[in-house]
């Protein structure tokens, strides 16, 4: 199991969790997902393998699940939060009971921006915003604020300047 504290910093964890646990977040205009635009980060892929548990076997034996996944477990004002990484999906629980997956058959837009602020509120690290927000729904009045969040979050993150406003309108289009 894995602590906040291990993967908060580490930037390789950031490009692939924004890259798999988005899979709504598309540009039509540059025709671009959000895996693709930061393909051009470098990132430590065998970190990433061995977070994930990835295995070519692991996906025929068990179709990218594993039996002790990596965890991160966070308590959100009195809420129990987990997400599992397994090779072939993240998977998240909510008090206990599993609520979504971002994996080929994915279930997002479990939890509702106004239950999301309330969970996450006095929350110092903005970046824990960002492991909770592949749950949530957004209607047009959240923008704004989902908005803000969302790329304040970005720009703690090495990424370039031209790339936060465009991941944080993928992610807020794949959100609605």
């Amino acid at each position: 199991m894995y602590s906040i504290d291990d993967i908060i910093n580490n930037n390789s964890f950031w490009i692939y969790f924004l890259s798999v646990n988005f899979p709504n977040a598309y540009d039509e205009i540059t025709d671009t997902d959000i895996s693709g635009l930061l393909d051009e980060y470098d990132y430590d892929s065998k970190w990433i393998d061995e977070f994930t548990q990835y295995s070519e076997e692991i996906f025929y034996e068990n179709d990218g699940y594993v039996d002790n996944p990596n965890t991160i477990d966070l308590n959100l004002n009195g809420h129990d939060f987990r997400i599992e990484f397994h090779p072939g999906d993240t998977v998240y629980f909510l008090d206990g009971q599993e609520i979504g997956c971002t994996g080929g058959h994915f279930i997002l837009q479990k939890i509702d921006f106004r239950f999301f602020s309330e969970i996450t509120y006095g929350i110092e690290d903005i970046r824990i915003f960002l492991l909770v927000m592949p749950m949530v729904s957004l209607k047009n009045t959240d923008i704004p604020r989902a908005r803000n969040i969302i790329k304040s979050a970005l720009e703690t993150l090495d990424l370039h300047k031209e790339h936060i406003i465009k991941i944080t309108d993928m992610i807020i289009d794949s959100l609605l």
